[in-house]
């Protein structure tokens, strides 16, 4: 087992096509992990071996790739370019100690980027830049360095230059031994993370490092932040390869780098061995030989492969490896803390859940907030054999993906999943059939409206059926008013003289709620109404709980009609970050074509990116992903959580309750 000195766990991000995963697979080859040099194009790629990846040529899902060389471990993640596939990049940067971000030089700092090494610093982790496809027609490094400076800090400084940039790329160079300027510059960077005094009072007077000097520290500034390196090599062709693998060995951050990365409570844990177990979930995947594995941060102790964990008697380990890429692991008898396991049959754990062995409790350590799911599909079962196979299947695919869930909506009585956008269902749904044999249909889900009254009004309904023998009959009359706001269905007794008997009475309520519950003018819940119940007649013989029941219900029902009904809607808070360039025409979109108001609009990342708070109907969002990604060429995101209710517009209202209508008119 390797020291902790001696690991780099490294998080690959970038945004599409940047060449992150090819950069993967170029190490992987480099490292020995692999026996051939992988190829997105030719599907041969270590980490994208999905066939929804393959058919796509893109990641979306993170790839664990573990390899040594020259005394070091490394485990490598790589992570999906797409922004929808976010969970796992915020869990590849969560359990590393350095996010690698991958920049194609023809592309520029795209704002998908932007959002990575924002999450990245956010987290407190170390960053380093690699500059990849230097050698196309407009590539200029020197310009991206330029950008890197400007937009993301002027802690980026190049540690190793391209000969050119262009078609001549041959080669890559150490900065501190060809360029003076850039040199110092990496000097005074490392010395701003420096505590030792006497290092610095000794730099101050020299303005240099030695080697063994600059080794010592390097770490601890790109930990930290004061020092973001920029590489530079080719991974198509390998050009530069070698030489960023030795520079992330010799000066990466590595476990042991005094910078805190991982807390529990207030607690900062302390990458040590010798003390109890401790280790954090990252993520899920489904295996269809070993069946479930969890990729977990080992934080504290030791993981053995006899080891039993979790809460209570907890759960024998199914197996304990490295994962090797998607196909591949190398088995271990122990992994220590500060490296990546995987484990298998350990169904009791989950995204960000600690373990500890079985029989101590493990302190809960904080785990990044994810964003919520913005799209979602209702969900029908094509067949019956689908309908038996999908509730466990489901649950499988939502274990491996915390935006992904599943609900079974109380209101619309409907399965719907969520998740981030069309691409993201649509890859779940291909997933649902290719491992699980589950075929689905899938539609927008129906709108939860809610219905209330305007005004006070009065109901009366006599229930009376003959037909020879014992009848049915009860009569009541009620007042109908608008009630406190989220006061559901208020139901208040005042008959008196005993015109209904007091035990037939709950019969009228129950029917008055029946109703409520199911709606009446578009299938949706009644909310916010008083309910009195003052008068009514009944039968010696034919009166019973059922006529009171639909007495009841038809006074509720009759009431409602005149009480001015109108349709409530949710109206959601929306959070949406754009371009600053895009700003104006999402702003109009909402105002215009959403039925939304702007309340208010702010900017970030010196004034790059645009937020704007707005409250919109739910109705209009529901596909508003589609647009936004039209509007900001991609780059646009937003999250949204319901905010209240407000009044459906009188065309609106109209559209909703003829829609609701035709069921029944088919049926």
């Amino acid at each position: 087992m390797l020291e902790t000195r001696a690991l780099r766990n490294m998080a690959f991000v970038g945004h599409p096509s940047s060449g992150k995963t090819t950069l993967v697979d170029a190490f992987a080859f480099a490292l020995g992990a692999s026996d051939r040099k992988g190829s997105v194009g030719d599907k041969t790629s270590i980490c994208d071996t999905e066939p929804e990846e393959q058919e796509r040529q893109h990641t979306l899902q993170l790839s664990t790739v573990y390899g040594e060389k020259n005394g070091i471990g490394w485990n490598l993640i790589d992570t999906p370019g797409y922004p929808e596939f976010r969970a796992d990049t915020v869990s590849a940067i969560f359990a590393t100690d350095l996010t690698v971000a991958v920049l194609s030089c023809g592309s520029g700092i795209t704002y998908n980027l932007r959002q990575k090494i924002d999450r990245a610093r956010a987290l407190g982790r170390g960053l380093a830049v690699i500059v990849t496809h230097l050698d196309g027609e407009n590539a200029d490094f020197d310009g991206i360095v330029n950008q890197l400076r400007e937009t993301v800090s002027d802690h980026c400084v190049p540690v190793l230059l391209p000969d050119q940039s262009g078609h001549g790329f041959s080669k890559v160079v150490s900065a501190q031994e060809t360029d003076a300027n850039w040199r110092k510059r990496q000097f005074d960077r490392v010395m701003d993370a420096c505590e030792d005094e006497e290092m610095l009072m000794g730099y101050l007077d020299s303005e240099t490092l030695t080697p063994e000097q600059f080794k010592q520290y390097a770490p601890g500034a790109i930990r930290s932040g004061a020092l973001i390196p920029v590489l530079a090599c080719n991974p198509e062709s390998g050009v530069g390869v070698e030489e960023c693998l030795a520079w992330l060995g010799d000066f990466g951050p590595h476990p042991d780098t005094n910078h805190a990365s991982f807390q529990a409570g207030d607690e900062d844990i302390v990458c040590d061995r010798s003390g109890d177990l401790l280790g954090v979930v990252f993520n899920v995947k489904s295996d269809p030989h070993v069946g479930r594995i969890c990729l977990a941060r080992i934080l504290r102790g030791t993981l053995k492969a006899s080891d039993v964990v979790g809460e209570g008697k907890g759960e024998k380990l199914g197996g304990l490896f490295h994962l090797v890429g998607g196909k591949s692991r190398t088995n271990a008898d122990e992994i220590g803390a500060g490296d990546i396991a995987a484990f298998s049959k350990v169904e009791r754990l989950g995204w960000g859940k600690s373990f500890s062995v079985a029989g101590k409790e493990a302190p809960d350590v904080e785990v990044p907030r994810l964003a919520n799911p913005m799209v979602a599909f209702a969900v029908q079962p094509k067949s019956r054999s689908d309908e038996q196979k999908i509730g466990q299947a489901l649950t499988k695919l939502e274990a491996e993906d915390p935006c992904f869930n599943i609900e079974h909506t109380e209101l619309t009585h409907e399965l719907v999943m969520h998740g981030m956008s069309d691409l993201h269902l649509q890859v779940m749904e291909q997933r649902l059939k290719r491992r699980y044999g589950v075929e689905i249909n899938t539609s927008l889900p129906r709108i939860a409206y809610r219905e209330t009254v305007t005004k006070p009004a009065e109901g009366h309904y006599r229930h009376k059926k003959q037909s020879g023998g014992r009848g049915q009959f009860g009569e009541c009359y009620i007042r109908l008013k608008h009630g406190e706001e989220d006061s559901g269905v208020v139901f208040v007794d005042k008959v008196v003289g005993g015109s209904i008997p007091r035990n037939l009475i709950p019969a009228v309520e129950k029917g008055i709620r029946e109703v409520a519950s199911e709606g009446i003018l578009s299938h949706s819940r009644v909310v916010d109404v008083e309910v009195e119940l003052y008068d009514g007649k009944f039968h010696a013989v034919d009166s019973d709980e059922a006529s009171f029941k639909r007495a009841g219900a038809g006074a509720f029902k009759d009431a409602f009609a005149k009480a001015g009904p109108v349709l409530l809607e949710p109206v959601m808070l929306v959070d949406i970050h754009v371009p600053a360039d895009d700003a104006g025409t999402v702003f109009s979109d909402i105002t215009s074509q959403r039925r939304g108001q702007v309340i208010d609009q702010s900017s970030e990342a010196d004034g790059a990116v645009t937020i704007i708070k707005a409250h919109v109907p739910l109705a209009t969002m529901q596909t508003d992903h589609r647009d936004l990604k039209s509007q900001t060429s991609g780059e646009g995101g937003y999250g949204m959580v319901l905010d209240h209710y407000s009044r459906v517009p009188a065309a609106e209202q109209q559209k909703i309750i003829a829609e609701s209508s035709k069921p029944k008119e088919e049926d």
